[in-house]
């Protein structure tokens, strides 16, 4: 595992790279608040097939953030466009947990020739209102300050809180999510601004998503719930559902693993057509 930059629209971007140049890619991309090393526990079981990569968008990780407020939607596809376009491995599969789901069906919409096909797992078409005002409330409070990394680390929290990864996993991923201050104290890597979103709607555009589509509903979790996760998929021309127990909303940390197995089947039908 290294890291690799990408320099598009004026932004240095950090990426996961599991290794396998060479191999078609696939592009892993984090949800709100999150980091491409979310997915250190999936990505590598792809490596023998495939070329897999975690993004970490702008604002998030360890990307650079931006001197102006442009966390939209329409920035961060912008971002995956240039990425895509200038990286040098050809076309990927797009998978997107959360907001990065919403933003991997908003770019399959506008650029379905430029992927092999793209996985949305747990994603919204469109975010309620009420949830943009709670999202902006995190922007406008200050982020903990921690004595040490360990301290960071016991006091490490995701939201939605419910969870069922194991310790260990959790451990990790708050690992990758400090950073210490000059001062010597341990902070959110996080843009804090980034929770100001600017959504696109796709739910009238889901039919534009011409490649191999897959969603994937996690079951423990509402966002959104099973029948509009069905609806979503009977609009999107190569679209299909799978459904994905004994997890909430964080499924590539509360079953990594059963995660993958049906992320491989639909790879395996893209394969075959």
């Amino acid at each position: 595992m290294t890291e690799r930059k990408f320099t598009v629209n004026g932004l240095a971007l950090n990426c996961v790279d599991y290794g396998g140049e060479g191999k078609p890619p696939i592009l892993f991309v984090h949800g709100g608040s999150a980091h491409g090393h979310w997915w250190d526990f999936v990505a590598p079981h792809f490596g023998d097939r495939y070329h897999p990569l975690a993004m970490d968008l702008r604002g998030h990780g360890d990307s650079e953030w931006c001197a102006e407020w442009e966390y939209g939607s329409r920035h961060y596809i912008e971002d995956l466009d240039a990425v895509i376009d200038s990286w040098g491995f050809g076309a990927p599969v797009l998978v997107g947990h959360s907001m990065g789901g919403h933003n991997t069906m908003v770019y399959a919409t506008r650029h379905p020739d430029k992927i092999r096909g793209v996985i949305a797992i747990d994603s919204p078409t469109d975010y309620p209102q009420q949830v943009l005002d709670l999202l902006r409330g995190y922007s406008e409070r200050p982020g903990r300050r921690f004595a040490s990394l360990e301290e960071a680390v016991a006091n490490f929290r995701m939201v939605p809180r419910e969870t069922l990864a194991k310790k260990e996993v959790l451990d990790h991923v708050a690992r990758h999510t400090f950073r210490e201050t000059p001062e010597g104290e341990w902070i959110h890597k996080l843009d804090r601004r980034t929770t100001i979103r600017e959504p696109i709607n796709i739910g009238g555009d889901l039919g534009k998503i011409a490649c191999p589509a897959l969603y994937v509903k996690v079951l423990k979790s509402q966002f959104p719930d099973l029948e509009t996760a069905r609806k979503m998929v009977a609009k999107m021309p190569r679209g299909k559902l799978a459904v994905l127990e004994n997890s909430y909303h964080h499924a590539m940390l509360d079953n990594p693993l059963a995660l993958v197995a049906i992320i491989k089947e639909f790879l395996r039908d893209i394969e075959a057509s």
